[in-house]
């Protein structure tokens, strides 16, 4: 009987030891363009098909923690419900490579950086990224509509082929703070791009940027490429983030 219970409890320990090794912690701080803290705001992990996965709330140090299975996901957002519309739209980050515990410190206000994206582009010697990513205002949303309404309204655009323009006009290089692995990186061109997005037209951004020199380098062969706006326009700020899987050289 000792020796079963005994066969019982290893296999029971076994299988907590196999369980952890299988899982991570996603963490980090939620804050505005101050550093100041935000709380109550909901973090989420989500698939391909936007259901949330996982799911952490905020402290009122603006710090969350989440344990998830080992994997690459779609992408982590931050969203204070009682904020979104108001005051505040949401941050996003993509391509989110959770192999190994990963802090991600998520920071929005009234500009909200959608849909980033990233790529190398084939030119040798493979010293930049072009990244697209679409900003959208909150004082330009507004005015387009009441957020109440905006669902009905984009549905109304797409069949019309309307154009929505809650991006800011223009962008220029000094409104653009971007880094790779918080280091920063010299933007080189920008481009203003029409988008079609869900058959509505929106306005949305490329950038190519200059790799810096470093030796950091993000877990399993990944770049977290950053991008921090603060728009002339409207003297918004909006942040997203895109983990860019590197190139693996072979000889």
């Amino acid at each position: 009987m000792r020796r079963s219970i005994a066969i019982v409890m290893t296999l029971i320990g076994s299988m907590g030891f196999m369980l952890a090794q299988d899982s991570i912690k996603v963490y980090g701080r939620v804050t505005d363009f101050n550093q100041l803290p935000l709380d109550s705001v909901t973090v989420y992990l989500k698939d391909k098909t936007f259901s949330n996965l996982y799911s952490a709330t905020t402290d009122k140090n603006g710090k969350y923690s989440m344990t998830i299975k080992k994997g690459k996901y779609n992408c982590l957002y931050a969203i204070k419900l009682s904020d979104y519309g108001k005051t505040k739209l949401e941050y996003w980050a993509w391509n989110v490579p959770a192999f190994q515990d990963l802090e991600i410190n998520p920071q929005y206000e009234r500009m909200e950086i959608y849909g980033v994206n990233a790529f190398e582009p084939q030119v040798t010697p493979y010293e930049t990224y072009m990244i697209y990513f679409r900003p959208m205002s909150l004082t330009k949303s507004l005015k387009f509509t009441n957020l109440a309404n905006r669902k009905e309204l984009e549905k109304k655009a797409s069949v019309n082929k309307d154009t929505i323009n809650i991006a800011p006009d223009y962008i220029s290089k000094e409104e653009l703070n971007v880094s790779v692995n918080n280091i920063p990186a010299e933007v080189l061109c920008i481009n203003k791009i029409s988008e079609n997005a869900r058959g509505a037209i929106m306005y949305a951004y490329s950038i190519q940027i200059k790799k810096p020199k470093s030796d950091v380098q993000m877990p399993n062969a990944y770049d977290k490429i950053t991008i921090i706006l603060h728009s002339k326009e409207t003297g918004e700020y909006g942040k997203g983030e895109y983990f860019l899987e590197k190139k693996q050289i072979t000889h």
